[in-house]
């Protein structure tokens, strides 16, 4: 009798941790399901202008030519699509843009200068024709990258007479990449995926705002909201209401 009863006392003993590490999973999955369910609730669609919120107010203004009005003489005008201030973004390779009163034919140059200002990281000359309009100039195509936590300062050069470097016409601004915070990246996670450039642009996230914003204009270029959106946020940092 004492045998059975040990007997019985032990099959207890070896069952019970197994019952306790299938309940640990259980509870486990739940956990993962509930973490999941929460990943893909999404906020509601947003409606209204971005709000952009430099978190650099009062810092070295870098922005070049932004202020300047019609043509200057017969050079179309140029214009960098950037804040007053450095604008950041969260890419190593971003996308810039600028704008182009009209058509021309005048040789483009760009620049992207670094740490050392005397040797650009990167000058080319642009391929043209260039229409008038919003331009876009992925520096992945160029090959450039950029480093977290280093100032660079790009240019646009209009250059009509190549031998009389005079009359050429500059514009840029400064850009600088930043690591994302979990924060930032919890607020994108439950942002609608077309939101996005709201919760940029809020996060003071210049460049990475205006592309993603720009990407859904090509995509529905007879959207007047979203092309209202990117004038709103031109007008915001000073700039011509351009859409």
């Amino acid at each position: 009798m004492k045998v059975r009863m040990t007997m019985i006392a032990l099959c207890i003993a070896l069952s019970s941790p197994a019952l306790s590490s299938a309940d640990a999973k259980s509870d486990a999955s739940e956990t993962e399901k509930k973490s999941d369910a929460a990943k893909k609730a999404k906020a509601p669609k947003r409606t209204g202008m971005p709000k952009f919120k430099p978190t650099n107010e009062g810092s070295p203004m870098t922005r070049l030519g932004g202020a300047t009005r019609g043509n200057i003489g017969t050079v179309a005008r140029a214009e960098a699509l950037v804040p007053e201030e450095i604008g950041h973004t969260l890419e190593a390779q971003p996308v810039l843009y600028w704008y182009l009163s009209e058509t021309t034919d005048d040789r483009i140059d760009f620049a992207l200068i670094g740490v050392d200002p005397i040797n650009p990281m990167l000058e080319i000359t642009l391929e043209g024709p260039f229409e008038p309009g919003i331009q876009r100039l992925r520096t992945a195509d160029l090959g450039a990258t950029l480093e977290p936590g280093v100032s660079y300062q790009w240019f646009i050069r209009v250059i009509p007479n190549p031998e009389q470097r005079l009359y050429d016409r500059v514009v840029g601004g400064g850009i600088e990449r930043l690591e994302k915070s979990a924060e930032l990246q919890a607020r994108l996670d439950a942002a609608q995926p077309e939101d996005a450039h709201y919760v940029l642009a809020e996060a003071g996230i210049w460049y990475d705002a205006l592309d993603g914003l720009s990407a859904q204009i090509e995509s529905s270029p007879d959207d007047a909201s979203l092309r209202a959106q990117r004038a709103d946020l031109f007008e915001q940092v000073g700039l011509e209401k351009l859409n």
